[in-house]
């Protein structure tokens, strides 16, 4: 950079025979220099200064006023401005003032005139003449001013002698680092930069070499980052400038020492500042690999690495960056120890480079599409402690030089497609607090190893096949605070080891299979605000110190075979906001007080429960008797009592004309097809446990379930403007009933025979873009009368692709007037993309239909064995409904009704 004082080092073009230490006072007169200084206030060989010595604010404190020291060279601003050439003959006649002229400007120390320099200058053999003109006139030249940032000379370089613009920078690169104690070969330090005709500066290499040579007006060299000075630079300033200079002077007095002394500490000081500045160098081999990085991944408008990675003023250096750059500078030189490159869509695969920046502690790639494999190379980095590849593309299986990074505390690669087993060898890690492989592909028993993760405080491992026992050792980690197994193959029963996790405050177990379980392990886990235990074969009554858990804000025990009376301790639950049994063998009656006012969702559903409601019942936002006894007659809407009585089979429901079809729009409004099919509205907000029928009472539809991470609340309709493919009816598409467990449909006062059962599907809420928003996966079953007929079923991938409309088409036999088609969700699929709870079953629109008697004969021929197999399954399910279903006829329609259910309005975090 310019020196404020004018100062510089001594010019390296020497000129022979002259010696600015060696000559006498009258020789330096002569050359302007004394006159220059005398102006200046200063006192050059001046006998009567020593008598009249001045105080040090008379000789330097008017710096402003009386002396302002001049730039080595004036950048007026105009491209190329000759300063060189002026009239020789003009005489300095007072002190320098602002307005001065510019032949009389001192350049160097001592002070030299301009015009004294260059007279000198013309002397040397082989001196370029500066003359802008003659370069146009003879049309061989083309000088240009360059200057390199940070240097206060600045020189002039032929652009026409060189052919690209490699040569160029090459060239004036070795001709400045050398005064900047630089690797000359070291080309990242540095950006070349123009200024144009226009006066605009612009960064060289964007246009063709021979237009830029007709237009280039100026030259500058940006440092990228500092060049490192030794530790004793500063030292040998202070030798250069104090010694030398001041030694002459010393014997008049002190006057002189201090004002030497003065500069020479300013350049000691300067030293020193620049030795800090180094320090935030990075290492030469991270710059490499880093800029590669960013090629390769097509980062180069996110982060353009203008200036060294560790500057502490960088763009993305802020805790809120991304992409994000953080650095360790204890040390010289610095090391890159965080790279975050997070939600950008980065495509490819992992680089080798990488691998380079050893010093990571923490490297984020979460959120893109990368694919390929996880390098073995990536045991190299020993000192990482957070690693995040979820929700990305990657295969292959999950490398076991992950084991060679013993300093984590949190590795993720969840959502990924790997396959294989876990490797045995991640359970050196023994310092791993968090561990997120759900959804990841992996499958096989968890390994024994894995019990040396004691300081494990939190495991999501869901939606893996993963196999074998439920390990007895999960248990001893007593540090564990969220634990996630849900939609695996493991089998149970739930170890009794699990006792001792008294800290934990988020427990999701189901979908177990095996052995039954119990729920003898529940007893200090007082911590607990999330306790799910869905569909695990809990068998045994629910314990009475259940009550005591009075953080709980969510308990799902649905799905299971306990038996018994709920709890009167239940009504202790102060926190309490969703409360899931449906589906098990309860009995006898609610408790009075199970109502409390936090209470947002109860679901008892298909219990044989008796009693009456609670007389808060009205209290709660959303509740589900379906499938129990419970006397519905302190109703104060009658007509909604008598849809339960009949339900329940109490009474006798009214009478109705058996239909042959039904027709759902689910999730939507009524319209009607290409094909004349209407279908009917079922527009109308579900709550977390509902029931709703139909105008006509021709079918109902029940759900149970709450989203309870979706930060946007429980949302039960799902909706798109898009068009839908592959249909003529997009409209049918566009909307579609979603549950986060349990959605079931049913047909009610059918006549009974053989149905045809059409399900219309299209995935409206997650893409297939190819950002990482389409790497989502929805899996969920279907029942039709008790009969699993679709497994682990993608919409997306059986469809082709998002929002292409796909029909699934069976047969059902209805035997007592009602049909049940239930879409369950196993605990599989992707949880979280494109945003929180995005899972669970969708379904668009239902059409069944009764197959007349020609049809089902012909059915019959071509497909008995599958017949059989339906009509079987069919009644197995129907003994399940029968206990549920006696009756379903009324007349009066009396409009869509809705049944003790509202939307919640809070929702867990």
């Amino acid at each position: 950079m310019e020196l404020q004082l004018g100062l510089a080092l001594p010019t390296p073009n020497i000129i022979k025979g002259f010696d600015l230490n060696n000559l006498g006072l009258h020789q330096l007169k002569e050359m302007g220099g004394l006159e220059a200084w005398n102006h200046a206030g200063g006192c050059f060989g001046d006998k009567d200064c020593v008598k009249n010595k001045r105080g040090f604010e008379q000789a330097f404190g008017n710096f402003t006023d009386d002396c302002k020291a001049m730039p080595l060279l004036l950048w007026s601003g105009q491209p190329n401005e000759e300063e060189d050439h002026r009239d020789q003959k003009k005489k300095t006649s007072s002190s320098i003032a602002e307005n001065y002229a510019e032949e009389e400007q001192v350049v160097g120390w001592p002070p030299i005139k301009p015009w004294r320099k260059n007279l000198f200058h013309q002397h040397q053999p082989g001196r370029i003449e500066n003359n802008r003109t003659a370069e146009k006139e003879n049309g061989r030249s083309i000088y240009v001013k360059v200057k390199m940032e940070g240097v206060a000379i600045a020189r002039k370089v032929d652009v026409r002698l060189y052919h690209s613009y490699q040569a160029l920078t090459s060239s004036l690169i070795s001709m400045f680092a050398k005064d900047q104690k630089c690797d000359e070969d070291d080309y990242t330090r540095y950006t070349l930069t123009y200024q144009d005709k226009e006066g605009d500066w612009l960064i060289a290499g964007d246009i063709p070499w021979q237009v830029f040579i007709k237009s280039v007006q100026r030259l500058k060299i940006i440092k990228n980052s500092e060049c490192l000075w030794p530790p004793w630079s500063s030292v040998l300033i202070f030798l250069l400038f104090a010694v030398p200079i001041c030694m002459p002077w010393w014997v008049h007095g002190f006057h002189c020492y201090s004002a030497m002394g003065f500069l020479s500490f300013s350049l000691l000081v300067l030293g020193l500042l620049q030795l800090v500045s180094a320090q935030q160098n990075t290492d030469p081999n991270e710059v490499a690999a880093l800029r590669k990085i960013i090629d390769y991944w097509n980062l180069g408008s996110k982060l353009n690495l203008t200036v060294d990675p560790c500057s502490q003023n960088a763009k993305w250096t802020s805790e809120d960056s991304n992409p994000r750059v953080a650095c360790d500078c204890s040390s010289n030189p610095c090391h890159i120890t965080l790279l975050k490159i997070y939600a950008l869509d980065i495509k490819g695969e992992i680089p080798r480079e990488l691998f380079e920046l050893k010093e990571l502690m923490d490297l984020n790639l979460g959120q893109n599409v990368l694919n390929g494999s996880i390098p073995a190379e990536i045991g190299q980095l020993s000192k990482m402690q957070y690693l995040s590849l979820g929700i990305n593309n990657l295969t292959g299986p999950v490398p076991p030089e992950l084991g060679n990074l013993t300093k984590l505390l949190s590795l993720s690669f969840s959502s990924n497609n790997f396959y294989g087993p876990l490797p045995k060898e991640l359970g050196r890690l023994t310092s791993l607090q968090q561990l997120y492989i759900d959804s990841s592909g992996v499958s096989g028993p968890i390994p024994p190893e894995f019990a040396n993760l004691k300081s494990l405080q939190i495991l999501w491992a869901s939606d893996n096949r993963l196999t074998g026992k439920l390990p007895e050792f999960l248990g001893t980690f007593t540090e564990f605070r969220d634990m996630r197994l849900q939609g695996t193959s493991l089998e149970g029963p739930i170890p009794s080891s699990f006792a001792a996790l008294t800290k934990l405050e988020d427990l999701r177990i189901g979908d177990l299979s095996g052995e039954d379980s119990s729920l003898d392990f529940l007893n200090d886990q007082t911590r607990l605000s999330t306790l799910s235990l869905r569909n695990c074969r809990l068998s045994g009554q629910l314990p009475e110190r259940l009550g005591r858990f009075t953080m709980l804000q969510y308990l799902d025990l649905s799905f299971n075979e306990l038996t018994g009376q709920i709890p009167i301790s239940f009504r202790e639950f102060s926190s309490l906001q969703f409360l899931y049994l449906g589906n098990n063998n309860l009995s006898g009656e609610l408790p009075k007080d199970i109502i409390t006012p936090e209470l947002i969702a109860l679901d008892v559903s298909f219990n044989p429960l008796s009693g009456n409601l609670p007389p808060q019942f009205a209290m709660v936002k959303s509740m589900n008797v379906v499938g129990t006894s419970i006397n519905a007659n302190g109703l104060q809407d009658k007509k909604v009592s008598e849809t339960l009585e009949c339900l329940q089979g109490k009474t006798k429901c009214r009478n109705k004309v058996p239909s042959s079809s039904f027709s759902i729009k689910c999730g939507g409004t009524a319209q009607k097809s290409a094909s004349g099919i209407e279908f009917d509205d079922d527009s109308e907000i579900l709550g977390a446990a509902s029931l709703y029928t139909s105008t006509d009472n021709q079918w109902a539809v029940s759900s149970a379930g709450s989203f309870i991470s979706n930060p946007n609340g429980n949302i039960y309709i799902a909706k798109t403007d898009s068009q839908i493919t592959g249909t003529l009816e997009s409209e049918l598409y566009q909307t579609a009933r979603v549950s986060p467990s349990s959605l079931r449909y049913y047909g009610l006062g059918l006549k009974n025979g053989k149905y045809i059962v059409k399900l219309h599907f299209a995935e409206i809420a997650m893409d297939d873009s190819l950002s990482w928003k389409g790497l989502g996966r929805r899996l969920f079953d279907v029942y039709i009368q008790g009969e699993k007929v679709l497994q682990d079923f993608n919409i997306q991938h059986e469809a082709g692709g998002s929002k292409k409309a796909l029909i699934r088409t069976f047969e059902a036999n209805v035997t007592n007037t009602i049909m049940e088609i239930h879409f369950f969700w196993a605990g599989k699929g992707t949880c979280c993309i494109p945003y929180q709870s995005t899972y669970g079953p969708l379904v668009s629109a239902i059409h069944a239909s009764q197959v007349s008697e020609g049809a089902a004969a012909t059915s019959n021929r071509k497909r008995v064995g599958l017949i059989a197999g339906i009509v079987i399954g069919g009644a197995a399910g129907i003994v399940i409904v029968s206990s549920i279903f006696y009756l379903w006829w009324k007349k009066d329609p009396q409009g869509h009704m809705r049944i003790f259910t509202d939307s919640p309005r809070k929702q867990l975090t």
